[in-house]
């Protein structure tokens, strides 16, 4: 299992763009409050991001594969630090 990491990007289509880390940037990522070891579909507790089109975002839980599992939103930016994350990160 890994451990709980977070996660920063942007919302683009309804799907989050990985800014940081670093390692991960440009990566579509998915994410879901179920916990790994769940016998249920990690689609079944996808978190909805719509609402966070064309923001920065931060999120944090236990990445696997494409899946971040227990995935709960931290913050998100407004505007400005929106587009400040986009050209430093992006």
């Amino acid at each position: 299992m890994n451990g709980e990491q977070r996660f920063l990007g942007t919302v683009e289509n309804g799907q989050f763009h990985v800014l940081m880390p670093v390692g991960a940037a440009g990566a579509t990522l998915r994410f879901t409050r179920i916990a790994m070891q769940e016998a249920v579909p990690p689609e079944s507790k996808e978190l909805p991001l719509a609402q966070y089109e064309g923001q920065a975002i931060m999120l944090s839980g236990h990445p696997s594969g494409e899946w971040v599992y227990s995935a709960t939103v931290i913050d998100r930016a407004g505007p400005i630090l929106t587009q400040v994350a986009q050209q430093v990160f992006g």
